[in-house]
Formats: C-alpha cells, structure tokens, sequence
C-alpha cells in the first residue's frame, strides 16, 4: 500500500445528511482536489481502485465499517459497494488553507452593550 495513504480506524457518530450511498455492486467515479480528502465508511464494504499516475501506481483498497483513508489531491478512483455501503467524503481542515486570526464577535459580545445601559 502507498505510505501517502493512511488507512485507520475511527469511530464517529455521523449525519445522515453527508453520506453518500452505494447499493452492492454499484459504482461512482472520485475525483479528489483541490487538496486532500478523507473517505470514511460508516457502514458495509467499500472497494476502491485508484488509477495509476506518473506519481503512483494503479491500487485496489479495501475498506469497512469504521475505516477512513486519505485520497490525495488529483487522484482518481472507482469506488463499488459490497452489499449496501454508506461512506462521507470529508474536507480535512488542513486543506482548507491558513486560518485567519480576527476576533470573532458573538451574540454574547453583541449583547452586552446593551446588558450594561439596562443595569445602569
């Protein structure tokens, strides 16, 4: 397996609303980027296949309930569900760029001018 490619258990509580489903034997083409994606399964048997590059070869994954692997950027992939699969595709926060350092203004730090001339 390609040491870029980190494959580890996890276990998360997840919503319904993000996941993607395939039925056994069904089919989807990934196409990652920009930047790095992580694929979690939260239920059944994915196989993924990697296309192979110039950078990396041709690869086939297998994945179950609880695993999450790292798909690098530009990668392309085939995933299949073995029998009914559910898996979210998630943007890990290092791929979305630096942090902007700004105060944050709250309802709390909007409400307490108020707070103050009601007490006075």
């Amino acid at each position: 397996m390609n040491s870029q490619l980190m494959l580890e258990k996890q276990h998360s509580s997840t919503s319904s609303t993000a996941l993607w489903a395939l039925e056994g034997g069904e089919a989807m083409r990934l196409e990652i980027g920009p930047g790095v994606r992580e694929l979690h399964v939260t239920e059944g048997r994915l196989w993924l296949t990697r296309e192979g590059t110039a950078k990396a070869p041709a690869e086939d994954i297998w994945l179950t309930t609880g695993d999450t692997l790292t798909l690098d950027s530009g990668s392309q992939w085939v995933a299949e569900g073995w029998g009914v699969t559910r898996f979210q595709l998630l943007v890990p926060p290092q791929a979305c760029g630096r942090r902007v350092s700004r105060p944050v203004e709250t309802a709390r730090s909007r409400a307490a001018p108020a707070a103050s001339l009601i007490a006075a």
